[in-house]
């Protein structure tokens, strides 16, 4: 199934107008209202989210059915709180102090390069403004949005923020651009469950799921060091929780077989993560393969 038709840049330039005229907490319950009555009148789309959730319920479909609801409505308040930060607006009244930062000092002081990884959960983007607000330069590896304008625009509102957007599609030479970065010490933002073609197979929930490999493939060609990181809506803040490196052996990175455990080995340290928090883990096209 096709990504939402909502996903035009003229409705996302009209949405960040709108999430900058309304006071905060208003824009946020109108929101919330419009997602749930989005999944009302969107079944088909409501039954791929219940059942990209279930896996990680292990079954429970009364259970999915109240958590991939929610999901709506958490997605739309997080959009007002994106469409703030693209346009420049401050939003450090959003984020609650980082757990763990040491983490991220210790990994990028080796000045090797860093990947900074994790899946579709809560509001990823409100962790640029943690590292570049350290004058510490940040690309992020998105691939090509469903309508131009709005990856125009998703461009720009990261340039505000001092965040180059790196696309990776049919252009070989953009993963050489991230190469060139991680090898001056920089660091580099990855989401690892938007899987582009390349994708390799690893196991979520005991279910095949598709990911993509670039972390390793990174890793290979780089020595870089890969840091897990989510950033979670807790209610009123966004909280950035680092942790523990994925260690790795370079050397035998040469093996596709080696790139595909590395790549399993990090998706297994968010399983837990996406379990805790299904309702914040943002998948609206079918994620397990047939």
């Amino acid at each position: 199934m096709k990504p939402s038709g909502l996903y035009r840049g003229e409705l996302w330039q009209a949405g960040g107008a709108l999430a900058r005229i309304l006071p905060r907490h208003l824009a946020e319950e109108l929101a919330a209202f419009a997602g749930s009555v989005y999944a009302d009148a969107n079944p088909e789309r409501r039954r791929i989210v219940l059942n990209n959730v279930l896996p990680g319920l292990q079954g429970s479909g009364e259970e999915a059915a109240t958590i991939s609801r929610r999901l709506f409505e958490n997605f739309a308040r997080k959009l007002i709180h994106l469409w703030l930060y693209e346009s420049g607006a401050p939003v450090e009244s959003l984020l609650a102090p980082p757990v763990g930062w040491q983490t991220f000092e210790r990994a990028y002081a080796r000045g090797k390069g860093l990947i900074i990884v994790t899946p579709h959960l809560g509001n990823w983007e409100f962790g640029a403004p943690l590292i570049t607000r350290r004058k510490i330069k940040l690309q992020v590896i998105s691939f090509t949005e469903p309508d131009e304008r709005l990856g125009s625009l998703r461009q720009k509102g990261r340039e505000r923020w001092g965040v180059e957007t790196v696309f990776i599609g049919d252009n070989p030479f953009a993963f050489v651009q991230v190469i060139q970065h991680l090898e001056r010490g920089g660091v580099v933002a990855l989401l690892m469950d938007r899987p582009p073609k390349s994708a390799i197979p690893v196991t979520l929930f005991n279910r095949r799921l598709l990911a993509t490999a670039a972390a390793a493939e990174l890793a290979r060609a780089t020595g870089c060091a890969i840091l897990p990181v989510t950033m979670l809506w807790h209610g009123v803040k966004y909280e950035a929780r680092l942790y523990d490196e994925v260690e790795y052996d370079r050397l035998t990175l040469r093996m596709p077989e080696a790139r595909q455990e590395l790549t399993q080995k990090i998706i297994s340290r968010f399983e837990p993560l996406i379990r805790e928090n299904l309702d914040q883990w943002y998948h609206f096209v079918p994620i397990w393969p047939v």
